[in-house]
Formats: C-alpha cells, sequence, structure tokens
C-alpha cells in the first residue's frame, strides 16, 4: 500500500470495563482521515516551523550557553529500572534540621568492643577526626537520609504511648516482673536503669553500657538460642546495596541466623543481610531529629538485604529515652519519645521484639525460606496457592537473577523464579497495590492466550495490608498515605530481563515482540502504562515470532473500555522518567498554554522507543553497561520538565545517528533507532498540536485524527523492526566502524519542547533519511505476525 493510498479506518474492539467504580466516558466520534507513514523531512520542517506560540518559559542558565539544561547527576552502574528509580531518588538539598539543644556533634571513633562488659575501655576526648573529615562524614549521612525519606516520603509522627502494645506476646508481664525484681540492672524503688546514667558526657562508654544491658535481657528473657548476638556495630561498615558508594555505621547490631539470614558479599562478617535490626545510640544534649531520621536508612536498607521483609523497624536511645521508626510499603512513621527509666517494661519488649527468634515478629514473610549452610543459602522454598486455591511450596532456583524494584514505599515488587513440582521454571512475583488499582492478576487473566504478554497460571492475594501494620493512633486519613494490600501472582517464565541480552538480533526481536503483545493487550481492552526495559522478557530459546519477547508487569495497567487512552487522568503518573514519553512528563499541570490528557498507547510506544534508546547508549557490548551515560542522565533527571526538555531536544535535532551510540551496536541497529525516532517525533509533535489551549475547540478532532491510526501505528513500528532484523540476518551484527566525531550539538538559545522552530536544526541524518522515506513495507495491519 502507497503512502498515498486512503487507508481503512479499524476501530477498537469494545470491550467492557471491569474492576472500576468510576463511570468512564467515551470520546466523541472521530472523522475518517487519510495519512501516509510518514511526512517528508521537509514537510517536518516546515510543520516545526508553524508551531503554535511558546508557552511559559523555564530558565536554563546563560542564553545560548551549551549547558542549557540542568547539569545532570553521575548516572549508576546498573542499567535497569532499579537504577532509574534509584536516580529519582535523591531529593533536592534540604536546610539541615536545628538540634532540640544546641551542640557540636561528636564524631568520636571509639575503640571496637570485642567483650561487652560493665567496664568497658573509654574512648578518649581527642580522639575526633579532622574537621573536613566530620563534614564529609555528616555529607553522606544528609544525602543518606534525603535518599531514604524521598523514597518513604514523610515519617509521620505516633504518640510512644502506642508502643506499650507492641510485642506484648513476646514475653509475659509476669516474666518481666521476675526479671526486674531479681536483676541487679534495675531499681525499682529508684525507677532507673542502674547501669544507664540519666547524664553523661561520653557517648562511646553510653553505647557499652547499652550493649551490656541489652546482652542481659536478650540472653535472659529472649529464648533465642544462640540465633541472636548482640554486636557492637560502631567501627563495622554496612554497605549500601542501591549504591555501592554508600554504607552505614549503627550503634549496635542483633546479629541472626536462621532461614532468612545470609553472610553478606565480600567475606563480611556482620551486614545488613544478616541481622535482625539495628539500634543508634546518642546522648540526650546532642540528639535531633536527623538522628531519628537515620534510622530509616538502615529500614530501607533491610529491605533491599532481606528480600522477605515485609515491615522493618529500628531504635534509638539515649540516656533516659527511646524512638521508633518503623517502615512498610506505605512509607513510615516515627514515635515520640518514651522514657525507658519510667516503663522499663516497654523497652523490654521492644529490645525482645526487634531480636525476636521469630521471624515474622521481626518483619520476614515466613512462606518464603531457604537452606542455609555456613551462612551462604544453598537452597529455597516459597509457598501459595495452585490454581485450585489449594496451598503448594516452589522449589526456589538458587543463583538465577530475579528482579527486584530497589525502593520501599510504592509496589515493592519482587519476582522469584522457582520450579513447580514437574520441574518446570515458573516466574512467581510478589507486588503490594494500593487500595484504588485493579489486581494485576484480574488484567492477566483477561490477556490469558496473548502471545507477548505474561501468562498467568494462579495467584494469591491479600496476603498482607500495611493498614494492619501501623499503631492504634496512626491517622489513615492523611492524604499521603495509602493501604497497600500484597499479593502473589504465579506466571509462566521466559528468560532474563531484556537487559541480559546475548546478541542483537535477540534484544530486537524481544522488543519488536512485545510491541505485538501491548498491541494485543490494547485490543483486549487493557493499556499498560509502564513499558520499561525490566518489564520486557526475552523469550526462551527457539521461541517462534511473537514469543520471543514478553511484556510483564501490569501493575500499572488500566481498562480502557475499547478506547486507544486511559478511562481518566491520573494525578500520579505511572512509569519512570528514563521511560515516560514527552506528553506525559508535561502533563504535569505547571505549563499554562498545554492541556493535561490521558495516558495513552502513543505514551506506551515512545517508551519503547526509550527503551530502545536505553541499549543503543546505554551498552557497549553484551553484559557491558556504559559506565557513566551523561544522555541517559538527562533523560532520567528527577524535574519532569527538565527530562521532558532532554527527550524532545534528541528527537528533534539528535537521535541515535547524530548522539554518539558505540561502536558495538551494528548499522542495522542504528538505523533503526534513527527511524524508530522519526516516527516518534512526528506523532510527539501531532500530539502536541492538539494540546495547545488555542486548539481548544478543535482538540477532540486533532486526537481523533491521531487514534484513527492506531493499528497503523502500531503495523508500521513493528515493520520497522522487522526490516532491521532482516538485514542483521543478511549482514549479521559486525560492529561499525569508527567514523570522526559529529559536531556537538549546540540547542538555539530558545530551544524549549514545543517551541516554534525555523527548520534550520535538521539532524545528521536528515538528508540521508530524506532520500529512503519512500521504501515502505507493502503489507497491510493484519499481515503483522
Amino acid at each position: 500500500m502507497s503512502a498515498s493510498n486512503t487507508r481503512l479506518n479499524t476501530a477498537l474492539p469494545q470491550t467492557s470495563s471491569q474492576g472500576r467504580s468510576e463511570p468512564i466516558a467515551r470520546p466523541a466520534s472521530i472523522e475518517n482521515t487519510t495519512t501516509g507513514m510518514r511526512d517528508s523531512q521537509s514537510q517536518r520542517t516546515t510543520r516545526r516551523a508553524k508551531s503554535k506560540p511558546q508557552p511559559r518559559k523555564r530558565a536554563y542558565g546563560n542564553s545560548g550557553s551549551t549547558n542549557h539544561l540542568q547539569e545532570p547527576r553521575k548516572r549508576p552502574f546498573t542499567r535497569s529500572l532499579a537504577a532509574a528509580n534509584r536516580a529519582q531518588q535523591c531529593a533536592p538539598p534540604e536546610p539541615e534540621p536545628v538540634p532540640h539543644i544546641p551542640a557540636p556533634t561528636s564524631f568520636d571513633k571509639p575503640e571496637s568492643q570485642s567483650v561487652i562488659s560493665e567496664s568497658a575501655p573509654q574512648t578518649p576526648m581527642d580522639a575526633s577526626p579532622p574537621i573536613e573529615e566530620a563534614q564529609d562524614i555528616k555529607n553522606k549521612l544528609g544525602e543518606q537520609r534525603r535518599a531514604a525519606l524521598y523514597d518513604l516520603h514523610k515519617l509521620h509522627t505516633v504518640d510512644s504511648f502506642d508502643l506499650k502494645d507492641l510485642y506484648k506476646d513476646t514475653v509475659s508481664e509476669r516474666r518481666i516482673d521476675a526479671f526486674l525484681a531479681k536483676s541487679t540492672l534495675y531499681d525499682l524503688e529508684r525507677q532507673v536503669w542502674v547501669d544507664i546514667p540519666k547524664k553523661t558526657e561520653d557517648s562511646a562508654n553510653l553505647t557499652s553500657l547499652y550493649l551490656g544491658v541489652i546482652k542481659t535481657i536478650i540472653d535472659e528473657l529472649g529464648h533465642s538460642k544462640g540465633t541472636r548476638e548482640v554486636v557492637d556495630a560502631r567501627d563495622t561498615e554496612f554497605p549500601h546495596l542501591d549504591d555501592r558508594t554508600q554504607s552505614s555505621k549503627p550503634s549496635i547490631a542483633i546479629k541472626a541466623t536462621g532461614p532468612s539470614f545470609s553472610l553478606p558479599d565480600g567475606g563480611r562478617v556482620i551486614g545488613f543481610s544478616n541481622v535482625a535490626s539495628v539500634f543508634d545510640v546518642k546522648r540526650d544534649v546532642e540528639v535531633c531529629e536527623d538522628d531519628v531520621d537515620q534510622l530509616a536508612v538502615y529500614n530501607r536498607q533491610l529491605f533491599f538485604h532481606q528480600l522477605n521483609r515485609v515491615f522493618s523497624r529500628a531504635l534509638l536511645f539515649t540516656e533516659t529515652r527511646v524512638r521508633l521508626v518503623h517502615c512498610d510499603r506505605s512509607g513510615g512513621y516515627k514515635t515520640t519519645w518514651l522514657n525507658i527509666h519510667n516503663d522499663p517494661r516497654t523497652f523490654i519488649r521492644l529490645v525482645l521484639g526487634l531480636s525476636s527468634p521469630r521471624e515474622s515478629a521481626l518483619g520476614l514473610d515466613t512462606s518464603v525460606q531457604w537452606t542455609v549452610r555456613n551462612g551462604v543459602k544453598v537452597a529455597g522454598t516459597i509457598a501459595t496457592l495452585d490454581t485450585s486455591g489449594k496451598k503448594v511450596k516452589h522449589q526456589l532456583m538458587m543463583g538465577v537473577p530475579y528482579f527486584v524494584k530497589h525502593s520501599v514505599r510504592g509496589s515493592g515488587t519482587v519476582c522469584w523464579i522457582a520450579k513447580d513440582k514437574a520441574g518446570k521454571r515458573i516466574l512467581i512475583k510478589d507486588a503490594w497495590r494500593t487500595d484504588a488499582q485493579v489486581p494485576e492478576y484480574t488484567f492477566l487473566e483477561r490477556a490469558k492466550g496473548l502471545a507477548g504478554v505474561a501468562e498467568i497460571l494462579a495467584a494469591e492475594d491479600d496476603r498482607a495490608q500495611t493498614k494492619t501494620l501501623r499503631t492504634g493512633t496512626f491517622d489513615f486519613a492523611l492524604p499521603d498515605f495509602y493501604n497497600r494490600t500484597m499479593c502473589r501472582v504465579t506466571m509462566e517464565c521466559y528468560g532474563s530481563p531484556l537487559h541480559q541480552f546475548t546478541s542483537q538480533r535477540q534484544a530486537l526481536a524481544a522488543i519488536r515482540d512485545a510491541i505485538k503483545g501491548h498491541w494485543n493487550l490494547l485490543k483486549a481492552g487493557i493499556l499498560h502504562r509502564d513499558v520499561s526495559i525490566d518489564n520486557i522478557l526475552l523469550g526462551e530459546p527457539g521461541a517462534p515470532v511473537g514469543r520471543r519477547g514478553a511484556l510483564i508487569d501490569l501493575d500499572m495497567a488500566t481498562l480502557t473500555g475499547g478506547r486507544p487512552t486511559a478511562p481518566e487522568l491520573t494525578e500520579v503518573q505511572a512509569g519512570t522518567y528514563l521511560y515516560q514519553s514527552v506528553s506525559i512528563l508535561r502533563n504535569g499541570g505547571d505549563e499554562e498554554d498545554l492541556i493535561r490528557i490521558a495516558h495513552d498507547y502513543l505514551d506506551d510506544l515512545e517508551s519503547f522507543f526509550w527503551v530502545l534508546c536505553h541499549l543503543l547508549h546505554g551498552y557497549e557490548g553484551v553484559g557491558q553497561p556504559v559506565p557513566d551515560s551523561r544522555l541517559l542522565s538527562r533523560f532520567e533527571n528527577p524535574d519532569a520538565f527538565d527530562a521532558a526538555a532532554s527527550k524532545q531536544f534528541y528527537l528533534t535535532l539528535e537521535g541515535p545517528t547524530r548522539r554518539r551510540v558505540p561502536l558495538f551496536w551494528s548499522e542495522a541497529s542504528v538505523a533503526l533507532g534513527d527511524s524508530f525516532c522519526d516516527y516518534i517525533f512526528e506523532r510527539t509533535e501531532a500530539k502536541l498540536q492538539a494540546r495547545w489551549r488555542s486548539n481548544n475547540s478543535v482538540r477532540p478532532t486533532l486526537l481523533q485524527g491521531i487514534y484513527h491510526q492506531v493499528h497503523y501505528h502500531y503495523h508500521d513500528i513493528i515493520g520497522l523492526f522487522d526490516a532491521a532484523l532482516e538485514k542483521l540476518d543478511r549482514l549479521g551484527e559486525a560492529p561499525r566502524l569508527a567514523r570522526p566525531a559529529p559536531l556537538p550539538s549546540s540547542p538555539p538559545a530558545n530551544f524549549f519542547p514545543g517551541t516554534p522552530s525555523n527548520g534550520a536544526h535538521k539532524r545528521k541524518s536528515d538528508e540521508d533519511h530524506d532520500a529512503t522515506t519512500a521504501k515502505r513495507l507493502h503489507r497491510s495491519p493484519s499481515s503483522t505476525s
């Protein structure tokens, strides 16, 4: 079919909405339109020149400067959705909170305590590190807290009275009273812990005294049978999993052995992977709110290192008081101060609860258990429900990579690889959804049998809810609290995530079939809304066309009712900045001249393009991520507006040909990226035209004109991938030859996504591409596999 032929407009099948209580309004009727696969490059330039007036401007620095965009942060080494999330977890710097009582912060480095005793050696007062080192420590701790609080959001404060109700089943009142009566640690008459002074000038000695008291409580009341050990952790580095440049030094750690704990990597004796909980100790005169928030840093790392965590808790002690910080998938909370001398029973229960030999009391999901030998997990099982609703236990496949979402507040997705009774590999996914979300398994049930989409086998819902983990006085009406429910879904297992591709052909074929799977979902009335590099799995070796890649993770999906868009506009946009479309990034509502519109299938198709860009710019070989891609860093800029500006600039003036792509990628792969870029650019510009407020009267017509071509959009893009795969089959995957570096691209001083352009800034590939735009696949949409 030639570009000038009139196309038969095929509407999406009308599917009823399920699982939504809100009414869904259908768009007005749309007019039939005729269009070619793409305009010529000269037409594209002319259209840009006729763009609508420039929206409200944002300052990017000196006019005409090459660093017109916000300077990106150094991109993490790992190239994955988790890395993109981590990059977004760096909140803007905040002023340091003022301590309750102004006092210089002590950075004493006490001697390591190998033996706990009441007469522990004291640290000399002049043992503080140099001023520069102290400031560096302070800066690192501040960075850790900002990342943790960006993830968890605000830690709301609850009354410490709620602590009295925690861990009541850990030990009876009678045994606590007997302990207090006979122990020399507590003076019942004066109501004081004898070994913990109410005021001290030596924080190191205070920690040593707490070590002795906590050890005695656990030894006499804990029933841990040697599985819990109180450790002085002040001189021990606890490396962070999401950022290897960071580490923590809690004051006290409860070292643990058991089915959920293993020795840390690197031959360390103790780390976040083998502790039940951690405590900090500070003096009353120097403690401040930052010290409380630091506990959230520890809790967050416990989630990352112990994948079966449901919640985590940590304590902060002073000479007289204690505070608790709790974290779960809805965020966290912190308590007010509780006097440990006036309420010794609550103090004892807190210590026993956070060192309990019962893993469920620690916040661990005991349906996931490992066999541990010499501190190493050698085997494991995961229990769930089968298709008939009966309990079944699957063997975990050890050493097989699985997906982990490195954030606490949110879905907390963990994917396990296991074997069923027949020995077949299966994928088991744990995730937490909000009450407003439709359960993912309802979408998967609807998508059963569709090629290119994960196939569901069974589901176990309502395994836990975060609202049941909160204290009695917690205010559930807070605007940023969303109850989350844990669901476990069992699916057919496919290959590894896309970024673990073993050849260019495998990667491109996987994206191609995932796009076809997305099309199949849309025709079934489901819009995915969270396309990313880790939500595309490689097919099994030898998989046929259509099953060489599979789209997973429908947590953010929505029922469309047969339309090409989401049924409503949501305040919280789904997806990760690195993969989000320009339209979604500019949907924040702070641009006066742009109308906000709902997420549509074009946003997801654009996300597939950014996934391809991630591969082209983020990998210089199989299993070889680019250590630092400034381009990708700009795409995932934490400021959505700036991220959109970078992406629009790339679409308009750069693309894979102009922007440096590692030589590993063949001419066929780079040409695919460039053609895909041109195609996405045209649709991005068309949607922008429809969003101008001045086009309000014709907006429905403009959008309907775009959406009327939905099947042809999928057909054209899949055709681009088929052509590239055919070229790879003919010419192979040989790396490109080195060429002179292109001139650095410098945007015009007035560049802005959607700003009118005079057409003078054409990408380097434009001239070459003009001669080939007429070469089009002569196939009908229905012929695409």
